[in-house]
């Protein structure tokens, strides 16, 4: 059990103490440490929670914090519908709560109808996903811990996310409504109700206890999630509109070109097929299916883009490099 829930948890201690107030002050650590207010937060380089209150978060940094959490709901949303009818875990799960839809208008809005062509998960992102998969595959717990984890902070500290970003980039409910909870007229009582039902839930002591480290995992990977969002922030001169739309033409126009690239360029000769995921002033990044698994590569440019104008040249500079490899292998 990690030592910060060790004291709160200690069958000695726990009494008659709500199950909702033994998550809360387990996890209140963690909760503090993705308070951009929290006093240890102050010394720090300003991350993405930050730079969004303070208004200094570009819009394209936004959407790619937008981008990441798509993942994350579609993993969590997906669990929901496979434990709607469980008799531990559906009681969690409520239409109202549902965020996937609103994130994709959201991304709809900021970086048009080729959205999905130009997000991809981070590192951090994927694991996080990953472990939400693998604990809410069968256990109904694994899916009360990750959607309290992030349903509940979106009904908290997310309303304050959701003000700052209306005022920062003047939106109106898209491109914010993500934050916007349409079904939910009282967060406040919605949360009284959420909690009561986790303080009823019919799960032993040793599940619950399990549970209640589940929320801390689901805590460091949002953290992680956001601290890896925090290392590129500022350092990408392709908006993310910009990058969909060129990563759409690839791999519905040009897929044939774009597996030559990853097969010569990214050095994956026995690539079955490839996508283009994505790409930054220093390179382009690529997914290729090699024995049916999706292996990601990056391939850098000759020398650092700037422009839109300046991709188009040096990817055609990487088919014909590749192309002419490939020949002469």
């Amino acid at each position: 059990m990690p030592a910060d829930t060790a004291a709160v948890n200690d069958p000695a201690h726990t009494g008659n103490r709500p199950f909702s107030a033994r998550i809360r002050e387990a996890s209140w650590s963690r909760h503090q440490g993705l308070d951009p207010s929290a006093e240890e937060a102050a010394e720090k380089t300003p991350g993405v929670f930050d730079r969004l209150f303070d208004g200094s978060l570009s819009v394209d940094d936004y959407t790619r914090w937008h981008a990441q959490q798509y993942f994350v709901y579609a993993a969590i949303e997906a669990a929901g519908a496979r434990f709607a009818a469980d008799p531990v875990a559906g009681p969690f799960v409520f239409d109202e709560l549902a965020r996937l839809g609103a994130i994709e208008a959201d991304l709809a809005f900021l970086m048009g109808p080729k959205w999905r062509s130009g997000i991809e998960p981070l590192p951090e992102t994927r694991a996080y996903v990953d472990r939400i998969n693998e604990v809410a595959a069968d256990w109904p717990g694994g899916y009360i811990a990750h959607a309290y984890t992030r349903y509940l902070g979106d009904l908290s500290g997310g309303q304050a996310f959701g003000k700052a970003a209306k005022r920062n980039y003047g939106f109106e409910d898209r491109g914010a409504a993500f934050y916007s909870f349409e079904g939910i007229a009282s967060p406040k009582a919605f949360k009284e109700e959420y909690r009561a039902r986790l303080d009823a839930v019919d799960l032993p002591e040793d599940e619950r206890l399990r549970l209640i480290d589940e929320v801390l995992l689901a805590y460091d990977h949002n953290g992680a999630m956001i601290g890896g969002l925090a290392a590129g922030l500022g350092k990408n001169p392709f908006a993310p509109k910009v990058v969909a739309a060129i990563c759409h033409h690839m791999n519905t126009d040009h897929a044939a070109d774009t597996l030559v690239i990853c097969q010569g360029a990214g050095g994956q000769r026995a690539a079955e097929s490839a996508r283009m995921t994505g790409f930054d002033g220093e390179g382009a990044d690529f997914a290729a299916l090699v024995d049916g698994t999706e292996v990601p590569l990056r391939v850098r440019w000759a020398a650092p883009l700037s422009e839109r104008a300046e991709v188009r040249p040096e990817i055609v500079r990487l088919f014909t490099e590749s192309k002419e490899a490939l020949e002469n292998a």
